[in-house]
């Protein structure tokens, strides 16, 4: 068993633990200048050849669900708008570090389509309860189980024994990670983040997805994550390493001012 002390020690002796890259902080700064064109934007983003391919293969999946093929970035750009692009940019950033692939009993690849998936289901969640946070929910539902990929890449030997325990007890592996580690992927996670700087609502999600009751300042953007992650796994959009589905926790229907039956 792990305490997260002795996890941040380890963390913080990596030398290669991943940044946030230059192009996300370039594009950042470009979208908070209101005299930024997009062409400024794309210029940026494409100096970085493997997330404009991974953009673009994004922005062209069923997900988005655009009529016609999105062939540049530029295209994207205008089409997705300043904030959206940022934010797409930066989920793609933050996969693009960890790698792509397999790893054992963890396939990156199901993963990366599961949270997607769990991002745009927070976003499309928030408009059918016209709560106004699209972009928020679309970037802390991608990136909300990003503790799992630190744990896969750095913790690789725990990591795996609980996912061993997730499958032979048909668990959430949220449950199995503190069984087994002592530590889960959402701690982890905030953690990250954390050190990334990024906004504060953002770091709380990821770090409360499975924990939204935890009241803390950023409550409805907690419950769509929370809500859209699970439908993600109902859904069987891609895979998370859970092999049961977590149920939703009540206090969401207060805080999304919603019913089960309207879920």
């Amino acid at each position: 068993m792990l305490e997260m002390k002795q996890i941040i020690r380890t963390l913080e002796g990596v030398t290669d633990l991943p940044t946030l890259p230059t192009v996300y902080s370039k594009v950042s700064f470009l979208v908070n200048d209101s005299r930024t064109t997009a062409a400024q934007v794309t210029k940026v983003i494409e100096t970085d050849q493997a997330i404009t391919s991974k953009i673009l293969r994004l922005v062209n999946s069923s997900f988005f669900g655009f009529s016609r093929r999105i062939s540049s970035i530029h295209q994207a750009v205008i089409l997705l708008g300043f904030n959206t692009i940022r934010n797409t940019v930066l989920s793609v950033s933050a996969f693009k570090m960890f790698g792509t692939g397999s790893n054992g009993m963890f396939d990156l690849k199901n993963f990366w389509k599961h949270s997607i998936a769990t991002g745009m289901l927070s976003k499309i969640l928030g408009q059918y309860l016209e709560i106004d946070m699209d972009e928020e929910a679309f970037t802390a539902g991608i990136l909300h189980d990003i503790g799992k990929l630190v744990l896969n890449k750095y913790f690789p030997v725990e990591f795996e024994k609980a996912l061993k325990k997730t499958q032979q007890e048909k668990l959430v592996l949220f449950d199995a990670e503190r069984q087994v580690i002592g530590v889960s992927h959402a701690k982890i996670g905030e953690y990250l983040v954390d050190r990334w700087n990024l906004p504060y609502g953002l770091v709380e999600t990821i770090a409360l997805h499975h924990t939204p009751g935890v009241l803390r300042s950023s409550p409805k953007l907690v419950s769509l994550v929370h809500v859209g992650n699970i439908f993600a796994r109902e859904m069987q959009l891609g895979f998370n390493g859970d092999f049961r589905i977590p149920e939703i926790d009540p206090f969401v229907y207060e805080e999304l001012e919603t019913t089960e039956d309207e879920l």
